[in-house]
């Protein structure tokens, strides 16, 4: 409930795929998408949302609920990224592969192992919430009082579980 009827950012919004299926879902307010690529932007603008290019190397738009839906692992600096995010959002949901599952032989970039992201995320978000779920991670930062999600798999309507065709 706390992720929903938000104004919500998709940073790292691609081609924007995820982020209409983050509108059906969250329901917010306002939703903008922020990429790098702007032949990405362009697509995600085909699909109705308001994306604009910028670059999470550089800086992150300020905002109230920023959603990061497997994009830290193609930075340079997640580090830095997630400081910026701690700083100009009121909260953030965060979702990343992890290096010793199956499925970040599948993902490009450099996927941490659990230890070093859970370290990553204890430095730049000591009050966010870090659970792990198969071979993936999942932050809750700014949400409040949240369920044990790690004993259970997060569901999203069109978005399959690794493992699943």
């Amino acid at each position: 409930p706390d992720l929903l009827g938000r104004k919500a950012d998709d940073l790292g919004c691609g081609d924007g795929k995820l982020t209409v299926l983050l509108r059906d879902i969250l329901r917010p307010v306002r939703l903008r998408g922020f990429d790098v690529n702007p032949a990405l932007v362009r697509r995600a603008r085909a699909r109705g949302i308001d994306a604009q290019q910028m670059n999470l190397e550089e800086r992150v738009p300020e905002g109230d609920l920023a959603v990061v839906w497997g994009v830290l692992h193609h930075l340079n600096d997640p580090e830095a990224c997630l400081a910026r995010i701690r700083a100009n959002y009121d909260s953030a949901f965060i979702r990343e592969p992890i290096r010793d599952g199956s499925a970040s032989r599948l993902e490009l970039g450099n996927p941490m192992g659990r230890d070093a992201f859970d370290d990553m995320v204890r430095t730049c978000m000591p009050d966010g919430r870090v659970s792990f779920y198969s071979d993936y991670a999942f932050v809750f930062y700014g949400l409040g009082d949240q369920t044990d999600v790690g004993l259970r798999a997060p569901v999203l309507r069109g978005v399959e579980p690794a493992g699943r065709a």
